[in-house]
């Protein structure tokens, strides 16, 4: 079973994130059923609004979502780190041993060799936040 943990922010907030990163993992992961994702709201000293850290395991992640955002910023952002898990999770994003980021085993597209907007992992996750996050609001009942 999926286990989803949200910590921080507002209890409007904390439910939220939970709804949509459950449907995330249900939308682009439905057959993984042994994922653990922590996932923060807190305040961010940077112009991002989330992060995601895969953990000891492929199973494992901590997303961090920036506090006090819009809602359709905070679906969206949750929209976008969740495909960053599916990423991690598929092994198609992988850590390099020195702390960067590489995609599908190609050397050649990693973190610092490729600009951050043209690395094909936040390319598909930008390509899909904003679909992603329309269909969250037509088939989650958010109460917010």
């Amino acid at each position: 079973m999926n286990i989803v943990l949200v910590e921080g922010g507002k209890a409007k907030e904390r439910e939220l994130v939970e709804k949509v990163a459950c449907w995330c993992v249900n939308k682009l992961m439905p057959r993984f059923s042994t994922l653990d994702i922590e996932i923060t709201i807190k305040k961010f000293n940077t112009g991002a609004y989330g992060y995601c850290l895969e953990g000891d395991t492929k199973r494992e992640f901590h997303l961090d979502i920036k506090k006090g955002l819009s809602l359709y910023d905070l679906v969206s952002t949750v929209c976008h780190e969740m495909v960053h898990v599916k990423q991690y999770a598929k092994g198609q994003l992988l850590h390099r041993s020195d702390g960067s980021q590489m995609w599908k085993k190609d050397p050649s597209i990693r973190e610092g060799k490729t600009k951050y907007e043209n690395t094909p992992w936040e390319a598909e996750a930008f390509g899909l936040e904003d679909e992603l996050a329309k269909e969250c609001f037509e088939q989650i009942n958010f109460n917010f």
